[in-house]
């Protein structure tokens, strides 16, 4: 039987944009209790989740990513904006936004991934695209008044950086939390 690998495509993060994170997470800590954050060390720019597949079809993923490099140049990334999903009211999730620059790139890297892995028979992802960071996960439902008070007057200030990678990636799902490990990158 085949090695499973429970795998996914990514874009890394700076480790600048990480400590800037690491930061800002304390600053809303104090406003949470029912909240588990997301280590910033893991964090990073999903583009597709793969899922547990056999080896075999991860080294055929491997061999289609070849195309991306010459399919895109490198681009740049901005981190801002707190947000939730679905919404303020009752969050889920808590997130930072991402914008590409040019703004139409993020989302083309995307559609590109999706198509190209199709074929390998990998389904088309039914969400719009939202490109995001999960900083946390709300475990039970709480007001988090004070917690929309201090970002509006501490907004997470804009991260700039350059893309020129992606990465695919290797999750081992440890009590602890997902641990990752980088298979091959992919330059653009």
């Amino acid at each position: 039987m085949a090695e499973i690998i429970r795998s996914f495509i990514a874009i890394e993060l700076p480790p600048a944009l990480i400590d800037r994170i690491d930061s800002y997470q304390k600053e809303l800590k104090p406003f949470t209790r029912h909240v588990r954050w997301v280590k910033p060390a893991a964090l990073h720019v999903t583009l597709k989740f793969l899922g547990e597949r056999e080896k075999p079809l991860i080294d055929r993923v491997q061999q289609n990513l070849q195309t991306v490099s010459g399919a895109f140049r490198p681009f740049a990334l901005t981190v801002n904006q707190f947000g939730a999903f679905p919404g303020k009211r009752n969050p889920r999730v808590f997130w930072l936004g991402i914008k590409s620059e040019p703004l139409e790139l993020l989302p083309d890297l995307f559609h590109f991934l999706e198509n190209n892995l199709q074929g390998l028979g990998f389904a088309k992802e039914t969400r719009r695209f939202s490109p995001h960071l999960t900083l946390a996960r709300v475990k039970q439902p709480e007001r988090f008044d004070d917690l929309w008070t201090f970002v509006q007057s501490h907004p997470f200030e804009p991260f700039r950086f350059n893309v020129r990678e992606i990465v695919l990636m290797q999750s081992f799902l440890k009590p602890q939390g997902a641990v990752y490990k980088a298979i091959e990158k992919f330059a653009l």
